[in-house]
């Protein structure tokens, strides 16, 4: 129906036939052909050409109003994309852990913001399971997990590397024979990847200490379970929490040791603890920045992965 309304809405402005044929870089001939080829395929006349200038049938002034309806919707159209891809509209929802601490995703978000600050930001502090729940839901853009998903559904793309460590309060016993493996605060950030074997403490040499650890939602209890079965040991567990930033907190007042990323404490390790590497095959780990397979990216989850990936944590 408005295969030739930019022919028919020229003829409308110009009200001529000739001056209309100009301006499209046309014939007279050609567009009046046109314009009765149009006229054919709407099953009613558009114009009156008894007039001078020619004017609009009833049927026309319809067309002419419908016209300026679609051209209003796709300036509309046009600015709202335009505002996208300049990121000055849009949003972006992302779930992820550990959020109340400063680490590097927490670091990236708050950047993020503050470039595209006119971007609609969400940002929910969640386990693995529920992020992937809402994921799958629709309700947030990108999942920051280590967690492996299945690739058929998801595009996990690592964003950075994290070594878990053992925080113990300072006033357990145990520091004194594990005081060769303990960390200086500059050994926390990319120095404890590097690390010797026989500067890494094996759990197994831990004793009977008590544990805050995670609940077993979280993907990192899997690996701190894996870590214990590696060793042969069955942990004294005093308190399961939701998230690291609460266990380090409990651990720092005394109730027990806890096992946590390096990046919660590289930049403020929390006094009262004592830090050792890990030495385990499942010690170090990979971060993905994950999303469903299949949805369009928009502008803002461009720039958003864009940042991530281009930082070195």
């Amino acid at each position: 129906m408005f295969e030739y309304a930019e022919y028919i809405y020229a003829v409308y402005k110009e009200r001529s036939f000739s001056k209309a044929a100009d301006k499209l870089f046309i014939t007279q001939p050609s567009l009046s052909i046109t314009i009765k080829k149009a006229e054919a395929a709407l099953g009613m006349p558009v114009f009156n050409r008894s007039t001078v200038p020619v004017s609009l049938t009833p049927f026309g002034v319809e067309y002419i109003q419908a016209v300026e309806q679609l051209r209003l919707v796709e300036r509309s159209l046009r600015e709202s994309v335009e505002k996208s891809a300049s990121l000055q509209s849009g949003s972006l929802a992302v779930g992820s852990s550990n959020l109340s601490e400063d680490f590097f995703v927490t670091r990236q978000i708050a950047a993020f913001h503050r470039r595209c600050p006119q971007i609609d930001l969400t940002v929910r502090s969640l386990n693995t399971l529920q992020s992937k729940h809402q994921l799958d839901a629709g309700e947030l853009d990108f999942v920051i997990t280590n967690r492996p998903f299945d690739e058929k559904k998801y595009a996990q793309r690592v964003c950075y590397r994290e070594q878990l460590l053992l925080a113990v309060p300072e006033g357990f016993a145990v520091n004194e024979s594990l005081a060769p493996y303990r960390l200086k605060q500059d050994e926390l950030g990319k120095t404890v990847f590097t690390l010797p074997r026989e500067r890494r403490v094996r759990l197994n040499q831990c004793g009977r200490i008590p544990f805050v650890l995670l609940s077993n939602e979280n993907y990192l209890r899997e690996n701190t379970d894996m870590m214990f079965r590696e060793c042969g040991v069955s942990p004294r567990v005093v308190l399961e929490m939701e998230q690291s930033a609460a266990s380090l907190n409990f651990a720092r007042l005394g109730l027990g040791a806890t096992i946590l990323s390096n990046l919660l404490v590289e930049n403020d390790p929390r006094p009262g603890l004592c830090y050792y590497a890990i030495d385990s095959t499942w010690a170090e780990r990979e971060a993905f920045l994950t999303s469903r397979r299949g949805v369009w990216f928009t502008y803002a989850m461009r720039k958003f992965e864009q940042m991530l990936m281009q930082q070195d944590p």
